[in-house]
């Protein structure tokens, strides 16, 4: 059950009871919305509605940390935190189908999911970024800090490696033949990033740079701001996966 803002009463589909006009949508305010972009960026969807249903954002993530801190700058628009794969259900979907034959329970993590609630943005979404029904960054797309940021949490890592300064990448696969409007992106904003092998990348000014710009990082994702130093980086990754992930094995 859930309470509606403006009228008080509960309801156990509070969308619906918006979508009906009784009460109206709550406001989603610019930053929310750029969160919200930033994220369908990457890893968030709006997936195709069904039986005449309203589209709805969906993220997945392993990171339960973060995925709380989403459900609560959401508020009232998403309706929390729920499991959607167990860490032994993707190995054995990996090896049903021949993505990974060899897939070990161990080496993956419990998948879970946030949903939001109908809102006529998720409407304007659904037209502007799925136009055949694929997901694309439209033409108009301007990158902001917060943008930025939660496109690089969902598709982005550090590259820390052995020797030198680390290096911020960004996974762009189903944009890779759009890569010169993909580093324009960037430019405009006084960036210079490379694009190989479906990425996006930095080279250390730029990354150190990019970090500054893009703000203070997002619960579960602190790891990821460490651009100072690699025994940094690898204990809050490690401190990460440890205290933010579970892993269901049966």
């Amino acid at each position: 059950m859930a309470t509606c803002p403006s009228c008080g009463e509960q309801f156990e589909r509070l969308g619906l009871h918006w979508w009906h006009g009784t009460c109206p949508y709550p406001d989603i305010d610019k930053r929310r919305r750029e969160i919200l972009i930033g994220l369908l960026m990457g890893d968030g969807s709006i997936p195709r509605p069904s039986g005449g249903n309203s589209p709805v954002f969906r993220l997945p993530m392993t990171n339960r940390r973060f995925l709380r801190w989403f459900d609560d700058r959401m508020g009232i628009l998403t309706t929390g935190v729920s499991m959607k794969k167990t860490a032994a259900e993707l190995a054995e979907n990996n090896r049903k189908t021949g993505f990974s034959p060899d897939a070990k329970t161990e080496n993956y993590h419990d998948m879970h999911t946030v949903w939001s609630r109908t809102n006529p943005f998720f409407e304007d979404l659904r037209r502007r970024w799925y136009p055949d029904g694929s997901k694309h960054f439209p033409t108009d797309l301007a990158l902001t800090p917060t943008l930025a940021k939660f496109w690089y949490v969902s598709d982005g890592y550090l590259d820390v490696g052995r020797w030198g300064r680390p290096r911020i990448e960004i996974k762009a696969r189903n944009e890779s033949d759009r890569s010169d409007f993909l580093v324009s992106l960037f430019r405009e904003v006084g960036f210079d990033p490379t694009f190989k092998r479906n990425e996006l990348r930095f080279d250390c000014d730029d990354t150190e740079a990019l970090v500054e710009w893009m703000g203070d990082p997002p619960a579960g994702f602190e790891y990821k701001w460490a651009v100072d130093s690699r025994e940094r980086y690898r204990r809050l990754k490690r401190r990460a996966y440890k205290e933010h992930t579970t892993r269901t094995v049966a």
